[in-house]
């Protein structure tokens, strides 16, 4: 059996993969998004779209920023944790000493 290091570094475990039922409140807010997306999209002329998907661009590449950022800091969070609850405060603050 693979560790969980091996797991994520070989794609077997995504940080993204949550499912959700289809009534559960995400996916109902996701339909909503789509249905005034497609109510919007009909609204706006060739130049006004363009310049839509040019935010909606900015915009995915600025959660994927703060999607990283929030892993990242998660992840370092439980690391510093675990290694509190294995080696005690005093090893990782170096109080006491």
């Amino acid at each position: 059996m693979q560790s969980i290091l091996e797991q994520v570094y070989c794609g077997n475990i995504c940080s993204d993969s949550k499912r959700y039922s289809p009534y559960s409140p995400f996916v109902e807010a996701a339909h909503l998004k789509s249905r005034n997306l497609d109510k919007l999209m009909e609204r706006l002329d060739d130049s006004e779209k363009e310049l839509f998907e040019k935010y909606c661009d900015a915009q995915l590449e600025i959660e994927g920023i703060t999607r990283y950022d929030t892993f990242t800091y998660a992840l370092k969070f439980g690391i510093l944790l675990m290694a509190e609850v294995f080696m005690g405060k005093e090893e990782i603050t170096g109080e006491g000493r």
